[in-house]
């Protein structure tokens, strides 16, 4: 992992207390971190799970995306997920959901890993 890659993963540590903050190397010093234990939101089975990314080579000026959650994941009412939310993906040799919230315009002077993640989990709890 890069200097810029492991300041990204000591800052999610440091934005999701109490939350497991996993690693493993990624492609070209990248990383795949699986963040656990996060709330979903009431409208969400199951409630809390938790959310993967890679964090590209190219971070701090690549964006992170996309993220995703373990299959299984479900509506309480019942309904589809919806836009943005596609089952059967791989990802780091295992079958997810996928989440697509790509960042345009991303700004490394204020987008991080951690502020996307907020974001992702903002989002998903609207579902």
């Amino acid at each position: 992992m890069t200097d810029e890659i492991k300041a990204a993963v000591e800052e999610l540590k440091a934005a999701f207390p109490g939350h497991g903050v996993s690693t493993e190397d990624g492609p070209n010093g990248g990383a795949f971190v699986k963040v656990s234990d996060l709330d979903f939101g009431p409208t969400l089975i199951p409630k809390e799970n938790w959310i993967g990314f890679t964090i590209p080579a190219g971070y701090p000026f690549a964006d992170v995306y996309p993220h995703f959650t373990p299959l299984g994941l479900r509506r309480v009412d019942g309904r589809e997920l919806g836009e943005g939310l596609t089952g059967q993906v791989p990802w780091n040799d295992i079958t997810c959901n996928q989440i697509s919230r790509r960042t345009n315009g991303w700004n490394p002077s204020v987008d991080t890993a951690a502020t996307k993640l907020v974001k992702v989990l903002q989002w998903l709890r609207t579902r």
